[in-house]
């Protein structure tokens, strides 16, 4: 993780996210200079996402093989919270083990920016995908007083990048 800068570093509002490769594509959140974290995909059919930060990494997988529940794992194996997309709604919700309860949702039918919505901290974090960008697909906007409020902030917004990209391959297999 020593590849990694930390949040508490962060001197920006707007992180833009990076696409490396084309045929195995990573990501990776950078302000230009420095980079913030990394999201991979590995396994047969991209099933599990690997988070890496410099506050830990973790690892998203479905909870059964048709399930649409994810489970966030840290590489020991240890379980440390649940992804549960709601039925005929757009919201996904995560619960973690130390208590944070957040939702992930876009806020209008037909926008492109995705929010992180806390009952208690309000709006902590947002992603925005861009239409025909490529090598920047998505922007990560920050609100600089949630980095001392949500010690999660990082995987917040690599969990946001994921849960857009698994919305855009649903949307396209549907199509």
């Amino acid at each position: 993780m020593d590849q990694f800068r930390g949040f508490d570093l962060l001197r920006v509002q707007e992180l833009p996210v990076l696409r490396h490769g084309f045929w195995r594509p990573w990501y990776e959140l950078t302000d230009g200079q420095f980079s913030y974290g990394k999201l991979t995909y590995t396994g047969a059919l991209k099933r599990n996402c690997i988070l890496e930060t410099a506050s830990g990494s973790w690892i998203i997988r479905r909870k059964s093989w048709a399930g649409r529940k994810l489970i966030i794992e840290q590489p020991d194996g240890m379980e440390t919270g649940l992804i549960t997309p709601e039925i005929w709604s757009r919201k996904i919700t995560l619960e973690l083990n130390n208590g944070l309860t957040a939702t992930f949702y876009n806020k209008k039918i037909l926008a492109r920016t995705y929010t992180w919505l806390s009952e208690q901290l309000g709006d902590i974090l947002s992603v925005e995908s861009k239409i025909w960008s490529r090598k920047q697909p998505f922007i990560i906007k920050i609100d600089p007083d949630m980095i001392k409020k949500v010690p999660e902030l990082p995987l917040l917004a690599l969990l946001g990048i994921n849960l857009v990209l698994l919305k855009q391959a649903e949307a396209a297999a549907t199509s």
